[in-house]
């Protein structure tokens, strides 16, 4: 993956998450650390709804009248999917 990718737990290379060696330095001593970036799951992408998103009734219908169904997509995934 390379930097211009955002990063996505969706994406099943990165759910992983990614090795990372970090290097410093002051200019006389060195020190080195290998760390892993490991991604969570958020609700990062908003539901799809499928369908039409807006219907016209008459106010005289009755109560409990079914006026429209949908159905909904979400990219994300696990609990944040809900």
């Amino acid at each position: 993956m390379g930097a211009q990718n955002p990063l996505d737990y969706e994406d099943a290379a990165q759910r992983d998450g990614f090795p990372l060696r970090i290097r410093v330095s002051d200019g006389r001593h060195d020190a080195e650390a290998a760390v892993h970036v490991a991604l969570v799951d958020r609700n990062d992408h908003a539901p799809h709804i499928h369908g039409a998103t807006e219907h016209r009734i008459r106010e005289d219908v009755p109560r409990g009248t079914i006026i429209g169904r949908y159905t909904t997509s979400d990219k994300d995934a696990g609990d944040t999917a809900r």
